[in-house]
């Protein structure tokens, strides 16, 4: 007698990382903007969200009456193929089998291990071109805990030896944010460490304008203790 075996059953996998995209498997699932508020706004808090709360959240402009029904209605269209959302009580939770990739960023933020592929992810926004107030607060979280992970990964990487993806790390978090000195700072380091004093005075000198330009202001005495050799010997 032949044994059948069961496939697995694929997790739904919801990605807020850029862009919002909804899958089960292999497979896409459409998701009209109204539910795609909904399921992000679940993804984004960590307890049940009040009904309240997610109707005045997600249709801000619409009587509270209104609001309500366009709830409902966003959840009468996640309810199939996969339920996607659970009620508890009064107030929603996200599915627990829902895989979210912004949950599974945030624990690499938290403790960054010395992984090549954790750069990819800690310069990719969350939800690029949402501007729902209760969007931003977590994009503006999520920028600051995505920059300090960038500058610990490159530190972890320097201390293996491998100033490769120590550079890729630090100049991710650059170009996240063109006026944070310490990010400048680690890639003048770098540069240094590497022989390239030529690289770290241009890398010196690019923030420095960029700062005058944008703010006004001066580099601090840390990044330029950096380079004062090299501002010496280049008089």
């Amino acid at each position: 007698m032949t044994e059948l075996t069961c496939a697995p059953v694929p997790r739904p996998h919801l990605q807020l990382l850029d862009g919002f995209r909804l899958g089960l498997g292999a497979v896409p699932i459409h998701v009209v903007p109204g539910a795609q508020r909904l399921l992000a706004l679940l993804a984004l808090r960590e307890g049940p969200v009040p009904r309240a709360v997610a109707a005045a959240s997600l249709w801000p402009e619409a009587t509270a009456r209104r609001a309500a029904a366009c709830l409902r209605s966003s959840l009468w269209r996640l309810g199939r193929p996969t339920p996607l959302v659970v009620a508890v009580d009064d107030a929603l939770a996200l599915n627990a089998q829902v895989d979210v990739d912004f949950r599974r960023a945030c624990a690499l933020a938290a403790e960054p291990g010395a992984d090549p592929d954790a750069v990819a992810v800690l310069k990719t926004d969350l939800l690029p071109g949402w501007r729902q107030p209760w969007v931003q607060a977590e994009q503006d979280w999520w920028r600051q805990a995505r920059l300090r992970a960038l500058e610990v990964l490159s530190e972890r990487f320097r201390c293996c030896g491998d100033h490769h993806h120590a550079h890729q790390a630090a100049l991710a978090a650059v170009q996240t944010d063109p006026l944070r000195e310490s990010a400048h700072r680690t890639l003048v380091a770098l540069h240094l460490a590497d022989g390239n004093p030529a690289q770290a005075l241009r890398q010196y000198q690019s923030y420095r304008t960029l700062l005058r330009a944008e703010l006004g202001l001066e580099p601090s005495p840390h990044i330029h203790d950096l380079i004062r050799p090299l501002l010496r010997s280049a008089r």
